[in-house]
């Protein structure tokens, strides 16, 4: 449970760092950045360093890039270590949205967890933060499901945030401060994490999944840079679905519905498989079945782009990201120019956004796949 664990977010770990060594640690953090690229992983691990009580002191790790002259970490054979290790140390509070299911209320329980709602934050939180710590060290609260924390939350939130009780840290975590009030981001000291490099993550998918070379190079672009992503990705089988999908790709021009019924077809085989996982909260009960439903629709929607992007770099003579030595690709290329390509593009981020506004998901994969068609019909490149 160390802060050096943490690999490719040097520029958060220093600020976290330098803040420790000169005593002046803020009491309220809001962690921004995609989801799966070590947000979390940096809050538990500084919660580790702020709960320990042998605390020490090294020269900064080779592997992070800091200006810092001491590396504060936990010390990994106390108490307060064994604590976090095991999962229950008495002080350390995470916050998340179906914790209304052991809420005292009976009420509370039964109601849906679309949001991470104030009565959530009042009983686990802002209660909580009024006790002293048992161990008497610090209490430290990680919010990790910010994003869901709505309006009347936020604003419940406020006083505790801005005044918080000696000892209390909390650390909220974000996609972006942008999904929060104004009011709850000023009272936050921000800290920014990024992407993490495809190479670092098609190497993690390799080295701790077993994953062969030509499917982690893949799932690592498919993710973006997020290791949490492309794991999840892996587990899921959605390499399997690459074939399927380029297929109705290169059909698309000629009868681009048969790629709608690709892209149908392969997110309800995603959506049964992240249900039957598990992935999608299973307690957050009427909810369930239409979160998985739209993650396995955006998940297919991610491997059309990542295929749209492959053609594009073809196009402009630089090797595909992803599929590299892809006859298929080359064949794509052929077919489409840039400007037809840079449309088809436009159409998956337009469908990426309408499915997350509800919108008719057969319309809308209709409507994609014959931009797609479109595209790949201009036959103005040779490659």
């Amino acid at each position: 449970m160390r802060l050096s664990d943490v690999l490719h977010q040097d520029a958060a770990l220093d600020r976290l760092q330098r803040a420790i060594t000169a005593g002046r640690m803020p009491h309220a953090y809001l962690f921004s950045g995609p989801e799966g690229i070590g947000k979390e992983m940096t809050a538990v691990r500084l919660a580790s360093l702020l709960l320990c009580s042998s605390p020490s002191q090294t020269p900064p790790p080779k592997s992070v890039t800091t200006n810092v002259r001491h590396w504060n970490e936990a010390c990994g054979t106390c108490v307060d270590c064994d604590l976090m290790r095991a999962g229950n140390h008495p002080d350390y509070h995470r916050i998340y949205r179906t914790l209304n299911k052991v809420h005292p209320d009976r009420d509370v329980q039964k109601r849906k967890a679309t949001e991470l709602g104030i009565d959530v934050i009042r009983h686990f939180f802002i209660e909580k933060a009024g006790l002293r710590p048992s161990r008497d060290r610090a209490k430290v609260f990680v919010i990790a499901e910010g994003d869901k924390l709505n309006a009347s939350s936020q604003n419940a939130m406020l006083k505790t945030l801005e005044e918080p009780p000696e000892k209390s840290y909390i650390i909220l975590l974000s996609a972006s401060g942008d999904l929060l009030l104004d009011t709850t981001r000023s009272r936050c000291h921000q800290v920014s994490f990024r992407y993490l490099p495809t190479e670092f993550v098609a190497n993690l998918l390799i080295q701790r999944h077993s994953a062969d070379t030509v499917q982690a190079r893949f799932l690592s672009e498919l993710s973006q840079g997020s290791a949490g992503k492309a794991i999840q990705f892996f587990e899921l089988g959605v390499y399997d679905l690459l074939e399927p999908t380029l297929q109705g790709v290169a059909r698309a021009s000629d009868d681009p519905l048969s790629l709608a019924s690709v892209l149908l077809d392969n997110a309800k085989k995603l959506a049964a498989k992240i249900k039957s996982r598990g992935k999608d909260e299973p307690d957050d009960e009427d909810g369930a079945d239409l979160n998985t439903s739209r993650l396995g629709q955006f998940i297919v929607l991610a491997v059309v782009g990542t295929i749209l992007r492959d053609v594009q770099r073809t196009l402009a003579g630089v090797s595909p990201a992803s599929l590299d030595n892809s006859p298929a690709i080359k064949q794509l290329a052929r077919n489409a120019t840039s400007t037809s390509l840079r449309t088809a593009v436009r159409a998956v981020n337009t469908a990426e956004y309408q499915i997350g506004r509800n919108a008719q998901v057969q319309l809308v994969f209709d409507v994609v796949s014959i931009a797609i068609g479109q595209a790949l019909s201009s036959r103005a490149v040779s490659v």
